[in-house]
């Protein structure tokens, strides 16, 4: 039996719609927070990387979960396999949270992965925060995937 093909595409269409799916808020409710789930504004002197910051209640929607790279026993940063994420060109990039319910992509280079640990040749700094759940709904956000309004 034939098992169906997933396209990154694909999988950036759905997580975005389900961000797009996400209750709005009143301004009066979220001081500054956009009308939307999401507010994506572009990174200086960075083309083609944005910033997402999402609603307390779009990032609860998402079930959003952010783990911290580490470096293992000879020195070289680890990060949870699930947040890494691969383009359409074959690049690697995880989420880091730059602030509170903010995150930027990040490029990351894999050497290899052991069971659901990504070892990396560069990335970001151990210590950061990366986005293990739900990064696939940011990409989608900031591609620019058309939702409700």
């Amino acid at each position: 039996m034939r098992r169906p093909q997933v396209t990154v595409s694909a999988i950036v269409l759905i997580g975005a719609v389900t961000i797009a799916g996400c209750a709005r808020h009143d301004a009066a409710e979220e001081s500054g927070a956009a009308k939307g789930p999401a507010t994506i504004t572009e990174v200086t002197g960075q083309p083609g990387i944005h910033r997402v910051r999402l609603t307390a209640d779009a990032a609860k929607r998402v079930g959003l979960q952010t783990a911290t790279m580490r470096p293992d026993a000879s020195g070289r940063l680890t990060v949870a396999a699930a947040a890494v994420l691969y383009d359409e060109r074959g690049r690697t990039w995880v989420w880091t949270e730059i602030a509170p319910l903010t995150y930027q992509r990040a490029p990351v280079t894999v050497v290899r992965v052991a069971g659901s640990t990504a070892v990396l040749t560069a990335g970001p700094a151990a210590g950061t925060r990366v986005v293990t759940l739900g990064a696939v709904e940011l990409r989608g956000s900031e591609e620019g995937v058309p939702g409700e309004e």
